[in-house]
């Protein structure tokens, strides 16, 4: 776990983030902590979940272990992760290629969440927007409206704050673009899903 042969002694990378990781409060942050990690290709969510399985006492292990293998799977980031696990899997929308490379206008880039009808950007910036990423993101809109496809580009809001309606919404639209399959009712009394199918 530790390098003590080295001066001075210091921990493995993936036995630091571990710590960082186990050590917040915050579900946010310890899945910022992890996906920053692994986006930064300093380590991967396999060598992680290795470091893991070498401590024999880890708080809220299973949890830790099923953001991992999200991370593996493609998620990059908070948002996408949160967008996996409160929109995507509760209400049965259909399972994309996520992080996919392509070329565009702006060269080598990475689509978030795609859905072969539909592109989804998920856009994690807060207060810190740039004009040039904007731009950027802009450009990256029109590459894929090129390809005769739209693209939905979702925030904080719409993932964390109304994950149901933006289920139907989305659903809407992929039903639109010729999608067979239904959205279905997450365990929320609330969902959106249960009184769109209701009013219907």
């Amino acid at each position: 776990m530790s390098l003590w042969n080295t001066a001075p002694p210091r921990l493995r990378y993936e036995q630091a983030v571990l710590d960082v990781a186990i050590a917040s409060a915050d579900a946010v942050d310890t899945v910022a902590t992890l996906a920053r990690a692994c986006a930064s290709r300093r380590t991967t969510a396999d060598r992680l979940l290795a470091a893991m399985s070498d401590r024999r006492r880890v708080a809220r292990r299973h949890w830790l272990c099923a953001v991992l293998a999200d991370i593996a799977a493609g998620t990059h980031s908070v948002l996408e992760h949160a967008y996996l696990g409160r929109v995507e899997r509760p209400h049965g929308l259909p399972t994309p290629r996520r992080q996919l490379r392509s070329v565009g206008s702006s060269g080598t880039e990475y689509r978030d969440v795609d859905l072969g009808l539909l592109v989804i950007e998920l856009d994690g910036r807060l207060y810190h927007e740039t004009a040039r990423q904007r731009d950027v993101d802009l450009d990256r809109d029109l590459d894929v409206l090129g390809e005769g496809r739209p693209t939905a580009r979702l925030g904080w809001g719409q993932v964390y704050r109304r994950p149901c309606r933006t289920a139907v919404k989305l659903a809407r639209i992929l039903q639109l673009l010729g999608w067979e399959g239904k959205p279905t009712r997450c365990p929320s009394p609330d969902c959106a899903v249960a009184t769109t199918v209701r009013a219907a």
